[in-house]
């Protein structure tokens, strides 16, 4: 599938939870004793859903993203740097900052690297690597200091992680398909053989429009009623 197509296809799930939101009229939803913000995540979903593709350094989704990632690295790295020489100088225990600030930069520092020697559609691909970029919400959810700020970072990422799962969903009904299974299997598993850039995949990406927004109005109905 093509760029646009993932970013429609990111919104719309990104759109899920805030559809049960407004369907609930709450603004954000207890998880763990952690706010989680739905409208947050929606954006970070959308730039998510071009995340796999980062593995296509020459294309607009991989340029975008590199320098998207490049910039996560930057202010993260400078945000461990600065709190570290505060709590240095002052004391100060701002570890329930520092850390999540060192595991964004940690990570922005691993996927650099990694996405240098990935080839396309095979490690980005993967439901192993899907799986290690929930992590860090994980961590949160468990350790982190319950806050504003770790509401937003989990708002955030969770919605980023939830972009990436819907452009493997939507490139399993690709005609090359998705290795779900890689490293352990080199096997690509593929629901049906939309071909990108052509009418096939106009259709598709129209009938997840129409799908989507009977869920949602579903959602909404269901509750008012």
């Amino acid at each position: 599938m093509n760029g646009y197509t993932h970013m429609v296809i990111g919104g719309l799930c990104g759109g899920l939870p805030i559809a049960l939101s407004i369907a609930e009229r709450k603004l954000g939803f207890n998880i763990g004793g952690h706010l989680v913000y739905p409208f947050i995540g929606a954006l970070p979903a959308i730039i998510g859903a071009l995340g796999p593709d980062i593995d296509m350094p020459n294309s607009k989704a991989g340029k975008r993203l590199r320098s998207f990632l490049k910039a996560a690295m930057t202010l993260s790295g400078i945000g461990v740097l600065l709190l570290s020489i505060y709590i240095g100088v002052t004391g100060a225990r701002f570890f329930d900052v520092l850390i999540p600030c060192a595991i964004f930069f940690g990570l922005s520092c691993c996927t650099t690297l990694f996405i240098t020697m990935a080839k396309h559609r095979r490690e980005t691909h993967s439901g192993l690597v899907l799986l290690i970029l929930f992590m860090p919400n994980l961590y949160m959810l468990r350790f982190a200091q319950k806050g504003l700020f770790t509401g937003v970072l989990l708002s955030l990422w969770a919605g980023f992680c939830l972009g990436w799962l819907s452009h493997l969903l939507a490139d399993t009904f690709n005609k090359k398909g998705v290795p779900w299974l890689y490293p352990f299997s080199k096997k690509y598993f593929r629901l049906a053989g939309f071909v990108t850039g052509t009418e096939g995949e106009r259709l598709f990406r129209n009938f997840c429009i129409v799908l989507f927004v009977v869920i949602y109005a579903a959602i909404i109905l269901i509750r008012i009623l």
